[in-house]
């Protein structure tokens, strides 16, 4: 990439923001759905540091956003996020897992292997992976549902507000022109989180990050790498990869597409670098693309904020959102016992 590429992709970056500000920062959330929830999920288990992963996700949103001009998302390694939270990995196993995948992408990049694999794959195959991105979205979203009441858990996080939001996403698509969906209703959740927190006595305090490196040790090499490494590969090769480089030449032709080489060293980049550091592994997606533009996002300022955020949030709030995650995870332990033991005595299991 040359000197003059990054000043013209600085210069949109920047016209767009100053004439979208707005539409760019709701679009930047559009991919939050799914970093949030893996990434505590992952974080209350104690399987990676959520203050190291907002850092790193944050610094990469920025670098992609300044590199590529587009709204290029950082989102969780699935694959490995599901195995490591169905066999409760340790640091050094889910860390073993994205420097594997990491190194594989590496060497396909520059090797060309990546640019043959994407001149062999048929277009019907990459077009089919985008829907089953999005459809895996929709089936992820109704299945929580299933843990929500009318009423609870509580009188902030119920299906009465689940309904709400999608008739209010499906009355926005309506509109003569787009309201900022996606930053209302993260506005309208932070501020239930802050009023609920308070009542609770929980709302985060300062604490600075205090880094510490992460080194897989013996077993959790091999853990890392098979059992997680090798079902995510296909998965990025085709879906963070090969599908995000078509998506971006469809959604935003007027911006020079990033070539397949270029996404598939970043992410094996972003990942020889964070994971050390205990930060979840990431790629990028077409899901992730689809969703920020499908809010607003047209360029890579859109990113870029998002990343500041992050950034910020990880480096003055990052331990204390641990410790709150490590109370929340305890109270509902306790509950699920109290529950299990009232259901033996009544006669249910």
């Amino acid at each position: 990439m040359t000197l003059q590429s990054i000043r013209s992709i600085t210069e949109y970056n920047i016209s767009t923001f100053r004439r979208h500000y707005v539409s760019e920062i709701a679009g930047s959330l559009g991919d939050l759905g799914t970093f949030l929830p893996i990434a505590l999920a992952l974080a209350a288990n104690g399987t990676v540091s959520l203050a190291s992963t907002l850092i790193f996700s944050g610094l990469f949103n920025i670098l992609t956003g300044l590199f590529f001009g587009i709204p290029l998302p950082v989102q969780p390694m699935k694959a490995i996020a599901a195995v490591a939270i169905a066999r409760s990995f340790s640091p050094g196993s889910i860390a073993a897992a994205g420097i594997f995948v990491a190194a594989v992408l590496f060497l396909g990049s520059i090797t060309g292997l990546l640019q043959w694999f994407t001149r062999v794959v048929p277009i019907p195959v990459v077009k089919g992976i985008q829907v089953g991105a999005g459809l895996s979205l929709v089936m992820a979203a109704c299945t929580t549902l299933h843990g929500l009441g009318w009423t609870h858990p509580s009188w902030a996080d119920n299906r009465l507000w689940a309904i709400g939001v999608f008739v209010a996403l499906l009355l926005t698509n309506s509109t003569p022109k787009r309201l900022p969906y996606a930053l209302v209703v993260f506005i309208i959740g932070v501020v239930l989180a802050i009023i609920r927190s308070s009542l609770k006595s929980n709302l985060p305090s300062f604490s600075i990050w205090h880094p510490s490196i992460v080194i897989p040790v013996g077993s959790e090499w091999s853990e890392g790498a098979v059992d997680a490494g090798l079902g995510q590969l296909p998965l990025t090769t085709l879906n963070s990869v090969v599908a995000v480089v078509h998506l971006a030449a469809d959604l935003l032709p007027s911006v020079p597409t990033p070539s397949v080489t270029a996404i598939g060293l970043s992410v094996s980049i972003m990942n020889l670098i964070g994971v050390w550091f205990g930060a979840m592994p990431v790629c990028h997606g077409s899901g992730g693309l689809a969703a920020q533009y499908r809010f607003g996002a047209r360029s890579g300022a859109s990113v870029v904020f998002l990343g500041v955020c992050k950034l910020v949030l990880g480096l003055v709030f990052g331990e204390s959102l641990v410790n709150l995650l490590h109370r929340w995870k305890m109270r509902v332990e306790s509950r699920c016992t109290c529950l299990r033991r009232r259901g033996t005595r009544g006669g249910w299991s």
